[in-house]
């Protein structure tokens, strides 16, 4: 702009300054000063900020406030992180911040809003029996659309570390979490395919800053490109990192990656670079919400080579409360306490159980949608007539890679949900069945549940960073693990233990006759009747009143003294221990993982404590208040004592609490090891490699009760899954010897990409 033209601005605003002071002065025409004021940013290309000589208080906003947060969270429960909108015909506003992450910074909303009149403030969230999440709410008393689309691309800077497609959701609107999806969810893609696809056929992908040219996976190790690309033909998002570095220097192209794909399907590497290949997004953010920036940061931050996740129900103190209730504690490992992550390992884990129970077991808080069928015709532990039994996620062959000459393939076993094992029990680790194993795996990785495909997606990418040594040593994250959980029960169990140890022999034998006809009128009777009208049947024969009444009494005295002879023998195991070997049993007891039995002394403390761990289960914990002690308040004291622990805005629940539950346990066993393999084909354990339809709907017998509840419908994209060879192992050297490195053969095997991955035309490219 030449000299005259700034000047004729100078005057231009001076005099229209001049205006707006003149009307100021006189207090009047509000609406032309504003014009002008309005005008005026216009002309120097300046955003325009409306008087903001309001009060808060008397805004639609602020009024509307408390009914439109609660209505988001009835409609979006569990875990959402957003930011949200809400316009009102006055002007004033309301953003809210949905499960700020841990690293956003209550100053730095205040420095982004300081030009407008606004009031921020933190809500709170109930998750679970105990745990919370805190969202952040401003109400702008006076801003434009023009204001609040800026100030949500200033707050999706600091909230995703990136303003890559800044977005929002009408806090107005009728939009819900949607838990189940028709779309696909669940792909089986072989390495073979991976070969073919990015190597062989040389899938093309673009640059957004420049898509006038082609980079193939090849060109991106050649190069060493880093960031986030999309495949020219529609359908596949790839992220390429520097393999054994940091995140936080490529920390900007996670959201882009989050946003842009949907699901990870698997990953290659050179020497170099790690290129994560991901579904372009089909399913909508209110179904699958983007992988956090936090929770991709956390698993790269994480050097353990295991995570895990449990509901303790076999721990000394839960159990059985009065109430006929359960409870137990939640275990997390260190590093996922207080983060998205670990409780969204906590929820899948009650849907494992639940779900395989057929909806039988309830929890007390979480109420998460039905898929409205089940994986069995009746609950499992029913149908397996066990006395005990564990259920378990796992990570056994979820991600397989093969070592090339020039690169590395990996893929994911199946995308849906991970692998599941049933256990007879945590003694004897051994299945109960491939068969209900391999039926329960495909019937939860064909739900179209978006939880389930969300724990695959950060496992893949644990491993994946593992692998190729991605770390984050960052500051943005909090160490928030309560120091004080562990050994919280030590004081409840002792106060039992010391009950038991001093038990006379006259309150034993009031106890055992109390118990003993608990137990007959509560399920001894009924099991003796049942028994005895099977002898009728089989023997032609009638029991008479005298026999029956004589049998019962049998019956009770035996349990009597069965009873009385485990409180004997209890007394005798905790009276014949030192102080030092009674204080340590009582710490085992009341947090068995924090002992690693490994020497003849430990082993024997961990007998000891499965005898009394027996005898209470036989007891019934829900009776432990005729030793005056009372399962109920060791719960309470349990979450009372972790009521202020917690992260800045996310407080995982400290225990569950639910109805009907059995002699069940289970969990998550997530390892960082990836199976390694020799072949391309022919190696996968769950049977032939040819390619096969989509999964159909399940059974009319167990058809859904609604639509969005469905499995995936048949004909969306074929799945194909694979046959072990017999040789497969698992190992954590990043190469394995080629010799034997079969490359796929044709003949049908390996299937065209956009036969698996749709490349049909988009109107726009990812999210």
């Amino acid at each position: 702009m030449n000299k005259a033209g700034k000047r004729t601005i100078i005057i231009i605003s001076g005099a229209i300054l001049l205006a707006i002071a003149a009307f100021a002065i006189f207090g009047r025409h509000t609406k032309v000063v504003e014009s002008i004021k309005q005008q005026t940013a216009v002309l120097l290309k300046k955003e325009y900020i409306p008087d903001q000589h309001v009060n808060i208080d008397s805004t639609l906003a602020l009024k509307k406030l408390d009914s439109v947060y609660n209505s988001f969270r009835k409609h979006f429960r569990m875990h959402y992180q957003t930011i949200g909108t809400a316009t009102f015909p006055d002007s004033s506003r309301i953003i809210l911040i949905a499960e700020p992450a841990p690293f956003l910074e209550p100053d730095s909303i205040e420095s982004i809003c300081h030009q407008f009149t606004h009031q921020t403030s933190q809500k709170h969230f109930k998750i679970g029996y105990d745990g919370r999440i805190t969202d952040m709410v401003i109400v702008l008393g006076n801003a434009t659309t023009e204001n609040l689309d800026n100030l949500v691309t200033k707050i999706s800077k600091e909230q995703y570390l990136s303003d890559y497609k800044p977005n929002s959701i009408d806090l107005l609107s009728d939009k819900k979490r949607q838990y189940f999806t028709r779309d696909n969810l669940d792909y089986q893609i072989t390495l073979g395919e991976f070969d073919e696809w990015f190597f062989n056929a040389g899938e093309a992908f673009i640059d957004e800053k420049d898509t006038t040219k082609d980079l193939t996976v090849s060109d991106m190790f050649q190069q060493k490109r880093r960031g986030v690309f999309f495949s020219r033909a529609p359908g596949l998002v790839a992220w390429s990192i520097r393999r054994d570095s940091d995140l936080s220097k490529q920390v900007g192209d996670i959201r882009r990656f989050a946003l842009d794909a949907d699901l990870v399907l698997g990953a290659l590497r050179d020497s170099t670079t790690l290129v994560v290949i991901g579904r372009e997004r089909e399913v909508p953010l209110e179904t699958m919400p983007p992988l956090r920036v936090e929770t991709v940061l956390l698993v790269a931050s994480i050097s353990s080579k295991e995570l895990s996740q449990s509901l303790d129900i076999n721990d000394c103190m839960a159990g059985k409360m009065g109430n006929g209730r359960d409870w137990c504690p939640t275990y997390l490992s260190r590093e996922l306490e207080n983060t998205e992550l670990g409780h969204l390992l906590t929820i899948t884990d009650v849907l494992l159980k639940d779900w395989s129970e057929s909806g039988t077991i309830e929890e007390a808080s979480y109420h998460y949608p039905s898929p409205g069928y089940f994986p069995f015709d009746q609950p499992l532990f029913k149908k397996l007539g066990l006395s005990e039994l564990v259920y378990n996620w796992n990570t056994a062959n979820t991600m397989y890679a093969i070592d090339l000459p020039d690169y590395t393939i990996y893929t994911l076993n199946r995308t849906g949900a991970l692998p599941v094992s049933y256990f007879h029990s945590q003694a004897r680790a051994t299945s109960v069945g491939s068969q209900y194993e391999r039926q329960a795996g495909n019937y939860f990785a064909r739900t179209g549940n978006t939880d389930l495909a969300r724990v695959v997606q950060y496992t893949a990418l644990y491993q994946l960073f593992m692998d190729n040594g991605i770390h984050y040593k960052g500051k943005l994250l909090h160490s928030v693990f309560p120091s004080g959980k562990p050994y919280l029960l030590a004081k409840p169990c002792r106060n039992l233990m010391d009950i038991l140890k001093n038990l006379t022999d006259n309150q034993i034998e009031q106890l055992s006759d109390t118990l003993a006809r608990i137990h007959f009128d509560a399920y001894v009777e009924k099991q003796v009747s049942k028994q005895l009208r099977k002898n009728e049947s089989e023997y032609n024969f009638t029991y008479t009143e005298e026999h029956e009444k004589a049998i019962f009494q049998d019956v009770n005295q035996q349990e009597k003294a069965s009873m009385a002879n485990g409180f004997r023998e209890v007394r005798s195991l905790l009276k014949n221990l030192s102080e030092d070997e009674y204080t340590k049993l009582v710490r085992y007891l009341s947090y068995p993982r924090g002992t690693t039995v490994n020497s003849q002394e430990t082993y024997n403390r961990m007998l000891k404590a499965q005898k009394i761990n027996n005898f209470l289960r036989h007891m019934g914990k829900n009776n432990l208040p005729l030793l005056g002690m009372d399962l109920a308040k060791v719960k309470d004291y349990f979450v009372g004592s972790l009521s202020k622990s917690g992260g800045r805005y996310l407080k995982t629940p400290s225990v569950i609490v639910t109805y009907n539950d059995l002699n069940t346990t289970g969990g998550h066993n997530i390892s960082s090891k990836i199976s390694r393999v020799g072949s391309t084909t022919n190696y996968k354990r769950s049977g032939g490699n040819a390619p096969v339809a989509q999964a159909s709907t399940p059974p009319t017998s167990q058809k859904p009760n609604t639509p969005k509840t469905s499995a995936p419908s048949s004909g969306s994209r074929p799945t194909t899954t694979g046959k072990s060879s017999g040789s497969s192992h698992t190992t954590s050297s990043s190469k394995s010897s080629t010799s034997s490195v079969s490359r796929p053969s044709s003949g049908g095997l390996v299937r065209p990409r956009s036969s698996v991955i749709s490349s049909s035309s988009r109107t726009t490219r990812g999210f």
